[in-house]
Protein backbone atom coordinates (compact mmCIF):
# COMPACT_ATOMS: atom_id res chain seq x y z
CA UNK A 1 0.00 0.00 0.00
CA UNK A 2 1.04 3.57 -0.53
CA UNK A 3 2.23 5.26 2.65
CA UNK A 4 1.11 8.69 1.52
CA UNK A 5 -0.13 10.52 -1.51
CA UNK A 6 0.06 14.19 -2.42
CA UNK A 7 -1.93 15.59 -5.31
CA UNK A 8 -0.41 18.87 -6.46
CA UNK A 9 -2.93 20.90 -8.44
CA UNK A 10 -1.87 23.65 -10.78
CA UNK A 11 -4.58 25.99 -9.54
CA UNK A 12 -2.17 27.09 -6.85
CA UNK A 13 0.78 28.47 -8.89
CA UNK A 14 3.16 26.75 -6.45
CA UNK A 15 3.85 24.68 -9.52
CA UNK A 16 3.79 26.84 -12.63
CA UNK A 17 0.97 26.01 -15.06
CA UNK A 18 -0.85 27.53 -17.95
CA UNK A 19 -3.99 27.93 -15.83
CA UNK A 20 -2.31 30.46 -13.53
CA UNK A 21 -2.86 34.08 -14.47
CA UNK A 22 -6.13 33.64 -16.36
CA UNK A 23 -5.27 30.70 -18.64
CA UNK A 24 -7.61 27.95 -19.72
CA UNK A 25 -8.79 26.18 -16.57
CA UNK A 26 -9.27 22.95 -18.53
CA UNK A 27 -5.48 22.86 -18.99
CA UNK A 28 -4.87 22.46 -15.25
CA UNK A 29 -1.76 20.31 -14.76
CA UNK A 30 -1.28 17.83 -11.99
CA UNK A 31 1.69 16.15 -10.35
CA UNK A 32 0.99 13.21 -8.07
CA UNK A 33 3.70 12.40 -5.51
CA UNK A 34 3.45 9.02 -3.72
CA UNK A 35 5.66 7.35 -1.14
CA UNK A 36 5.94 3.71 -2.12
CA UNK A 37 6.83 0.81 0.19
CA UNK A 38 10.44 1.10 1.27
CA UNK A 39 10.32 4.89 1.21
CA UNK A 40 10.69 5.20 -2.57
CA UNK A 41 9.32 8.53 -3.80
CA UNK A 42 7.22 8.37 -6.98
CA UNK A 43 6.45 11.53 -8.94
CA UNK A 44 4.06 11.23 -11.91
CA UNK A 45 2.94 14.08 -14.14
CA UNK A 46 -0.16 14.13 -16.30
CA UNK A 47 0.70 17.40 -18.09
CA UNK A 48 3.51 19.96 -18.18
CA UNK A 49 3.59 22.23 -15.13
CA UNK A 50 5.52 25.10 -16.78
CA UNK A 51 4.12 24.86 -20.29
CA UNK A 52 5.34 27.22 -22.98
CA UNK A 53 8.08 28.82 -20.89
CA UNK A 54 11.14 26.74 -21.78
CA UNK A 55 13.14 26.85 -25.00
CA UNK A 56 16.54 26.19 -26.57
CA UNK A 57 17.75 29.31 -28.38
CA UNK A 58 20.73 29.21 -30.75
CA UNK A 59 23.50 31.24 -29.12
CA UNK A 60 26.35 30.83 -31.61
CA UNK A 61 28.08 28.38 -33.92
CA UNK A 62 31.64 27.17 -33.57
CA UNK A 63 33.04 26.88 -37.07
CA UNK A 64 36.51 28.40 -37.57
CA UNK A 65 37.40 29.18 -41.17
CA UNK A 66 39.14 26.60 -43.33
CA UNK A 67 42.87 26.49 -42.61
CA UNK A 68 42.64 28.19 -39.21
CA UNK A 69 44.12 26.35 -36.17
CA UNK A 70 40.69 25.68 -34.66
CA UNK A 71 39.11 24.38 -37.87
CA UNK A 72 36.74 21.51 -37.14
CA UNK A 73 37.49 18.40 -39.17
CA UNK A 74 35.41 15.48 -37.87
CA UNK A 75 34.05 16.05 -34.34
CA UNK A 76 33.39 12.79 -32.52
CA UNK A 77 32.68 13.87 -28.94
CA UNK A 78 31.97 17.15 -27.17
CA UNK A 79 31.88 18.22 -23.53
CA UNK A 80 31.39 21.46 -21.64
CA UNK A 81 32.64 22.94 -18.38
CA UNK A 82 30.42 24.68 -15.85
CA UNK A 83 31.97 27.97 -17.02
CA UNK A 84 30.88 27.35 -20.63
CA UNK A 85 34.14 26.22 -22.23
CA UNK A 86 33.42 23.82 -25.10
CA UNK A 87 35.86 20.97 -25.77
CA UNK A 88 35.66 19.02 -29.03
CA UNK A 89 37.38 15.67 -29.65
CA UNK A 90 38.35 15.14 -33.27
CA UNK A 91 38.12 11.69 -34.83
CA UNK A 92 40.50 11.72 -37.79
CA UNK A 93 43.42 13.57 -36.14
CA UNK A 94 43.39 12.58 -32.47
CA UNK A 95 43.36 15.71 -30.32
CA UNK A 96 40.93 17.88 -28.37
CA UNK A 97 40.17 21.49 -29.33
CA UNK A 98 39.22 24.00 -26.61
CA UNK A 99 36.90 26.96 -27.30
CA UNK A 100 35.88 29.71 -24.88
CA UNK A 101 32.30 30.53 -23.88
CA UNK A 102 31.94 32.79 -26.94
CA UNK A 103 33.19 30.13 -29.38
CA UNK A 104 36.75 31.49 -29.87
CA UNK A 105 39.47 28.87 -30.31
CA UNK A 106 41.96 28.68 -27.42
CA UNK A 107 44.23 25.65 -27.82
CA UNK A 108 44.71 22.01 -28.75
CA UNK A 109 45.24 19.26 -26.18
CA UNK A 110 46.97 15.94 -26.85
CA UNK A 111 48.18 14.28 -30.02
CA UNK A 112 47.90 10.99 -31.85
CA UNK A 113 49.96 8.10 -30.51
CA UNK A 114 50.33 5.62 -27.68
CA UNK A 115 52.85 7.41 -25.46
CA UNK A 116 52.27 9.68 -22.44
CA UNK A 117 49.76 12.41 -23.26
CA UNK A 118 48.81 10.68 -26.54
CA UNK A 119 45.70 8.83 -27.67
CA UNK A 120 44.21 7.38 -30.81
CA UNK A 121 40.53 7.80 -29.88
CA UNK A 122 39.13 10.36 -27.45
CA UNK A 123 35.92 10.16 -25.42
CA UNK A 124 36.01 13.16 -23.13
CA UNK A 125 34.64 14.72 -19.94
CA UNK A 126 35.61 17.89 -18.08
CA UNK A 127 35.49 18.94 -14.46
CA UNK A 128 36.91 22.26 -13.29
CA UNK A 129 40.27 22.74 -15.03
CA UNK A 130 40.76 19.04 -15.77
CA UNK A 131 40.00 17.16 -18.98
CA UNK A 132 39.75 13.37 -18.90
CA UNK A 133 40.30 11.43 -22.15
CA UNK A 134 39.24 7.80 -22.38
CA UNK A 135 41.00 5.91 -25.18
CA UNK A 136 39.14 2.60 -25.76
CA UNK A 137 41.90 1.33 -28.06
CA UNK A 138 44.60 1.72 -25.38
CA UNK A 139 42.20 0.96 -22.52
CA UNK A 140 43.36 3.89 -20.45
CA UNK A 141 42.22 7.31 -19.23
CA UNK A 142 44.54 10.32 -19.38
CA UNK A 143 44.04 13.62 -17.58
CA UNK A 144 45.14 17.05 -18.83
CA UNK A 145 45.00 20.58 -17.48
CA UNK A 146 42.57 22.54 -19.67
CA UNK A 147 44.09 25.98 -19.03
CA UNK A 148 47.43 25.13 -20.67
CA UNK A 149 46.96 21.63 -22.14
CA UNK A 150 49.58 20.04 -19.85
CA UNK A 151 49.46 16.25 -19.56
CA UNK A 152 48.99 15.09 -15.96
CA UNK A 153 48.85 11.30 -15.78
CA UNK A 154 47.16 8.10 -17.03
CA UNK A 155 45.63 4.99 -15.50
CA UNK A 156 44.37 1.69 -17.01
CA UNK A 157 40.59 1.52 -17.54
CA UNK A 158 38.74 -0.69 -20.04
CA UNK A 159 39.23 -1.29 -23.73
CA UNK A 160 37.00 -1.52 -26.71
CA UNK A 161 33.84 0.32 -25.56
CA UNK A 162 33.13 3.36 -27.74
CA UNK A 163 30.72 5.46 -25.72
CA UNK A 164 30.42 8.98 -24.22
CA UNK A 165 31.50 9.46 -20.61
CA UNK A 166 29.35 10.55 -17.68
CA UNK A 167 30.09 12.53 -14.53
CA UNK A 168 28.51 11.66 -11.18
CA UNK A 169 27.57 13.84 -8.22
CA UNK A 170 31.00 13.41 -6.63
CA UNK A 171 32.75 14.70 -9.73
CA UNK A 172 34.01 11.33 -10.92
CA UNK A 173 34.04 10.21 -14.54
CA UNK A 174 32.16 7.06 -15.55
CA UNK A 175 33.21 5.02 -18.58
CA UNK A 176 31.31 2.04 -19.99
CA UNK A 177 33.27 -1.17 -19.58
CA UNK A 178 33.17 -4.76 -20.78
CA UNK A 179 33.70 -6.33 -17.36
CA UNK A 180 31.29 -9.15 -16.53
CA UNK A 181 29.33 -8.88 -13.24
CA UNK A 182 29.77 -11.66 -10.70
CA UNK A 183 26.01 -12.30 -10.73
CA UNK A 184 25.48 -13.54 -14.29
CA UNK A 185 21.75 -14.17 -13.69
CA UNK A 186 21.00 -10.44 -13.87
CA UNK A 187 21.63 -7.91 -16.63
CA UNK A 188 23.80 -4.95 -15.71
CA UNK A 189 25.65 -2.07 -17.27
CA UNK A 190 29.25 -1.89 -16.09
CA UNK A 191 31.24 1.31 -15.58
CA UNK A 192 34.82 2.10 -14.65
CA UNK A 193 34.74 5.07 -12.27
CA UNK A 194 37.69 7.38 -11.67
CA UNK A 195 38.42 10.84 -10.33
CA UNK A 196 39.59 13.52 -12.74
CA UNK A 197 43.11 13.38 -11.36
CA UNK A 198 43.15 9.82 -12.76
CA UNK A 199 44.90 8.31 -9.74
CA UNK A 200 42.67 5.29 -9.14
CA UNK A 201 39.58 3.57 -10.51
CA UNK A 202 36.90 1.16 -9.36
CA UNK A 203 34.01 -0.72 -11.01
CA UNK A 204 30.30 0.08 -10.67
CA UNK A 205 27.42 -2.19 -11.71
CA UNK A 206 24.06 -0.63 -12.57
CA UNK A 207 21.39 -3.31 -12.72
CA UNK A 208 18.85 -3.05 -15.52
CA UNK A 209 15.28 -2.22 -14.64
CA UNK A 210 13.71 -4.72 -17.00
CA UNK A 211 14.93 -8.15 -17.99
CA UNK A 212 14.48 -8.92 -21.72
CA UNK A 213 11.05 -10.44 -22.37
CA UNK A 214 11.94 -11.71 -25.82
CA UNK A 215 14.62 -11.75 -28.50
CA UNK A 216 16.27 -8.54 -29.59
CA UNK A 217 15.99 -8.31 -33.34
CA UNK A 218 19.09 -7.41 -35.31
CA UNK A 219 19.87 -6.58 -38.88
CA UNK A 220 22.82 -8.59 -40.19
CA UNK A 221 24.61 -7.06 -43.16
CA UNK A 222 26.82 -9.45 -45.09
CA UNK A 223 28.66 -9.94 -48.35
CA UNK A 224 27.84 -13.49 -49.32
CA UNK A 225 29.04 -15.69 -46.46
CA UNK A 226 31.07 -12.85 -44.96
CA UNK A 227 29.42 -10.93 -42.11
CA UNK A 228 30.18 -7.20 -42.35
CA UNK A 229 28.16 -5.71 -39.52
CA UNK A 230 25.32 -6.30 -37.07
CA UNK A 231 23.01 -3.53 -35.90
CA UNK A 232 20.03 -3.38 -33.61
CA UNK A 233 16.66 -2.88 -35.26
CA UNK A 234 15.34 0.64 -34.54
CA UNK A 235 12.53 1.43 -32.07
CA UNK A 236 13.08 -1.66 -29.92
CA UNK A 237 12.67 -0.88 -26.20
CA UNK A 238 15.99 -0.86 -24.39
CA UNK A 239 17.60 0.12 -21.12
CA UNK A 240 19.07 3.61 -20.96
CA UNK A 241 21.47 4.50 -18.11
CA UNK A 242 22.85 7.99 -17.45
CA UNK A 243 25.12 9.32 -14.71
CA UNK A 244 23.32 11.93 -12.62
CA UNK A 245 25.44 15.06 -11.95
CA UNK A 246 23.50 15.42 -8.70
CA UNK A 247 24.47 11.90 -7.56
CA UNK A 248 24.18 8.26 -8.63
CA UNK A 249 22.44 7.23 -11.84
CA UNK A 250 19.11 7.60 -13.59
CA UNK A 251 17.94 4.53 -15.51
CA UNK A 252 14.94 3.73 -17.66
CA UNK A 253 13.50 1.03 -19.88
CA UNK A 254 12.08 3.08 -22.71
CA UNK A 255 9.16 0.76 -23.35
CA UNK A 256 7.40 2.89 -20.72
CA UNK A 257 7.70 6.47 -19.53
CA UNK A 258 9.20 5.87 -16.11
CA UNK A 259 12.66 6.77 -14.79
CA UNK A 260 14.46 5.28 -11.77
CA UNK A 261 16.91 7.18 -9.60
CA UNK A 262 19.56 5.04 -7.91
CA UNK A 263 22.44 5.96 -5.61
CA UNK A 264 24.71 2.98 -6.18
CA UNK A 265 23.22 1.10 -9.15
CA UNK A 266 21.35 -1.49 -7.10
CA UNK A 267 18.94 0.52 -4.92
CA UNK A 268 15.97 2.68 -5.93
CA UNK A 269 15.42 5.98 -4.13
CA UNK A 270 12.87 7.55 -6.48
CA UNK A 271 10.88 6.95 -9.65
CA UNK A 272 9.25 9.55 -11.85
CA UNK A 273 7.65 9.93 -15.25
CA UNK A 274 4.70 11.19 -17.21
CA UNK A 275 1.50 9.93 -18.77
CA UNK A 276 1.66 9.03 -22.44
CA UNK A 277 -0.35 7.16 -25.06
CA UNK A 278 1.56 4.60 -27.17
CA UNK A 279 1.80 5.55 -30.85
CA UNK A 280 1.41 3.02 -33.65
CA UNK A 281 4.19 2.72 -36.24
CA UNK A 282 2.71 2.36 -39.72
CA UNK A 283 4.20 0.34 -42.56
CA UNK A 284 5.05 3.59 -44.36
CA UNK A 285 6.93 4.86 -41.29
CA UNK A 286 8.88 1.60 -41.05
CA UNK A 287 9.94 1.89 -44.68
CA UNK A 288 10.91 5.54 -44.14
CA UNK A 289 13.14 4.45 -41.23
CA UNK A 290 14.89 1.92 -43.48
CA UNK A 291 15.28 4.50 -46.26
CA UNK A 292 16.83 7.02 -43.86
CA UNK A 293 19.24 4.43 -42.45
CA UNK A 294 20.34 3.36 -45.94
CA UNK A 295 20.87 6.98 -47.00
CA UNK A 296 22.93 7.67 -43.89
CA UNK A 297 25.13 4.59 -44.34
CA UNK A 298 25.78 5.19 -48.05
CA UNK A 299 26.55 8.91 -47.75
CA UNK A 300 30.25 8.09 -47.32
CA UNK A 301 32.12 5.83 -49.75
CA UNK A 302 33.50 2.48 -48.68
CA UNK A 303 30.45 0.99 -46.99
CA UNK A 304 28.01 -1.68 -48.17
CA UNK A 305 26.02 -0.74 -51.27
CA UNK A 306 22.40 0.36 -50.89
CA UNK A 307 21.12 -2.86 -52.51
CA UNK A 308 22.89 -4.99 -49.87
CA UNK A 309 21.59 -2.84 -47.03
CA UNK A 310 18.01 -3.01 -48.24
CA UNK A 311 18.17 -6.81 -48.47
CA UNK A 312 19.38 -6.94 -44.85
CA UNK A 313 17.12 -4.31 -43.29
CA UNK A 314 13.76 -6.02 -43.00
CA UNK A 315 11.20 -3.33 -42.03
CA UNK A 316 8.95 -6.08 -40.67
CA UNK A 317 11.29 -6.45 -37.68
CA UNK A 318 10.67 -2.86 -36.59
CA UNK A 319 8.17 -2.80 -33.69
CA UNK A 320 4.63 -1.66 -34.42
CA UNK A 321 4.53 0.54 -31.31
CA UNK A 322 6.87 3.52 -30.95
CA UNK A 323 8.74 3.91 -27.61
CA UNK A 324 7.89 7.17 -25.82
CA UNK A 325 11.47 8.48 -25.94
CA UNK A 326 14.75 7.61 -27.66
CA UNK A 327 17.28 8.76 -25.08
CA UNK A 328 17.70 11.17 -22.20
CA UNK A 329 20.47 13.24 -20.67
CA UNK A 330 20.78 15.33 -17.52
CA UNK A 331 22.18 18.88 -17.56
CA UNK A 332 24.51 20.24 -14.88
CA UNK A 333 21.56 21.93 -13.16
CA UNK A 334 19.89 18.55 -12.65
CA UNK A 335 17.14 18.87 -15.28
CA UNK A 336 16.43 15.78 -17.37
CA UNK A 337 15.93 16.14 -21.14
CA UNK A 338 14.15 13.20 -22.78
CA UNK A 339 14.24 13.19 -26.58
CA UNK A 340 10.88 11.97 -27.85
CA UNK A 341 10.52 9.27 -30.49
CA UNK A 342 8.60 10.93 -33.32
CA UNK A 343 7.67 10.13 -36.93
CA UNK A 344 8.12 13.83 -37.75
CA UNK A 345 11.67 14.20 -39.08
CA UNK A 346 11.52 18.02 -39.27
CA UNK A 347 11.49 18.56 -35.51
CA UNK A 348 13.48 17.38 -32.50
CA UNK A 349 11.31 17.35 -29.39
CA UNK A 350 12.31 17.12 -25.73
CA UNK A 351 10.32 16.59 -22.56
CA UNK A 352 12.00 18.56 -19.78
CA UNK A 353 11.81 17.35 -16.15
CA UNK A 354 12.81 19.64 -13.29
CA UNK A 355 15.03 19.10 -10.28
CA UNK A 356 11.98 17.88 -8.32
CA UNK A 357 11.32 15.44 -11.20
CA UNK A 358 8.10 17.11 -12.33
CA UNK A 359 7.40 17.37 -16.06
CA UNK A 360 8.04 21.02 -16.86
CA UNK A 361 7.55 21.58 -20.56
CA UNK A 362 7.91 20.34 -24.14
CA UNK A 363 10.81 21.96 -26.04
CA UNK A 364 11.15 21.79 -29.83
CA UNK A 365 14.14 22.51 -32.07
CA UNK A 366 14.18 22.45 -35.89
CA UNK A 367 15.81 19.18 -36.94
CA UNK A 368 18.04 21.04 -39.42
CA UNK A 369 19.86 22.61 -36.44
CA UNK A 370 20.34 19.38 -34.48
CA UNK A 371 22.57 16.35 -35.22
CA UNK A 372 21.10 14.05 -37.83
CA UNK A 373 22.13 10.91 -35.95
CA UNK A 374 20.09 10.52 -32.77
CA UNK A 375 22.99 9.09 -30.76
CA UNK A 376 25.47 11.87 -31.53
CA UNK A 377 27.28 13.25 -28.49
CA UNK A 378 25.57 16.15 -26.68
CA UNK A 379 27.12 18.33 -23.95
CA UNK A 380 24.51 19.64 -21.49
CA UNK A 381 25.92 22.36 -19.23
CA UNK A 382 24.32 24.54 -16.56
CA UNK A 383 22.50 26.94 -18.87
CA UNK A 384 23.47 25.80 -22.36
CA UNK A 385 23.99 22.75 -24.57
CA UNK A 386 26.55 22.13 -27.33
CA UNK A 387 26.01 19.65 -30.16
CA UNK A 388 28.14 18.69 -33.18
CA UNK A 389 26.23 18.95 -36.46
CA UNK A 390 26.63 20.02 -40.09
CA UNK A 391 25.82 23.26 -41.84
CA UNK A 392 23.85 23.48 -45.11
CA UNK A 393 27.04 22.80 -47.09
CA UNK A 394 27.90 19.71 -45.09
CA UNK A 395 30.77 21.33 -43.14
CA UNK A 396 31.17 20.31 -39.48
CA UNK A 397 29.93 22.80 -36.90
CA UNK A 398 29.29 22.79 -33.17
CA UNK A 399 26.09 24.67 -32.28
CA UNK A 400 25.67 26.13 -28.81
CA UNK A 401 22.13 26.71 -27.54
CA UNK A 402 21.09 28.62 -24.45
CA UNK A 403 18.60 26.98 -22.09
CA UNK A 404 15.95 29.65 -21.56
CA UNK A 405 13.00 29.93 -19.19
CA UNK A 406 10.77 32.90 -19.94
Amino acid sequence: MLKSTRLILATSCLIAVAACGGGDSSAVARVVVDTLPGGVLRTMSSAPTDSGRWSLELLHEIQPAEGEPGELMKPMDVTMTAEGLVLVAEDDDSHVKVFDANGAFLRRIGRRGSGPGEFRVAWIAARGDTLLVQDPIAGRASSFRISDGAFLQSIPTSCCYWSPLGVDGDGRALMHANHAPADTTRAAAVFVRTDFGATEADTVYVWHRREPSGPEYQWEVGNGAEMQMIMSVPLQPRDVIVADPKGGFITAWNGEYLFRQTRDGSDTVAVFGRAFSPATVTSAEKQAIVDARVESMTSNPGGPPASTLRLSMDPGKIPSVRPPFERFLVDLSGRLWARRSLPDTTTVEFDVFGQEREWLDVVRVPARLWPKEQFTSEAWGTDRVAVPAEDEEGRPVVRVFRIVRK
